[in-house]
């Protein structure tokens, strides 16, 4: 059956894909009780379980000590530094491509690069 409109495709791929949401995670299921079952990785998992403890509790050593404090607020500055530019950059290339049309910028080095557009349905709304 072909799609007469993006509509009519939009709304036969919705119910396909919570389809396949419902059977991945039933699958998902059943491989996570068949990994239980095999005596090796439970060992392996009872092994990782203590690591973490032990890894969690040298992280706490590492949290009280200034040096690392201050080089961890310097990364979560640059980090929300390199978001905030990064956000700046996608509302600029969206203006770009709804000006252009263009799915390709050349960067300031020459190299072109492609544009990369997405979209998403987001959680329904209220009507």
């Amino acid at each position: 059956m072909e799609d007469k409109t993006p509509i009519d495709a939009i709304h036969r791929l919705m119910p396909e894909i919570e389809e396949s949401r419902e059977k991945i995670r039933k699958i998902r299921e059943q491989l996570k009780d068949v990994m239980e079952q095999n005596d090796e990785y439970r060992k392996l998992e009872e092994e990782i379980k203590e690591l973490s403890g032990k890894r969690a509790e040298a992280k706490k050593l590492l949290m009280a000590d200034k040096d690392f404090q201050t080089i961890n607020a310097d990364l979560d500055d640059e980090k929300n530094k390199q978001k905030d530019l990064q956000e700046i950059l996608s509302h600029y290339l969206v203006s770009y491509y709804n000006e252009t049309q263009k799915t390709e910028i050349t960067d300031p080095s020459g190299e072109t690069k492609q544009l990369l557009l997405s979209a998403k349905l987001g959680k329904a709304v209220a009507n």
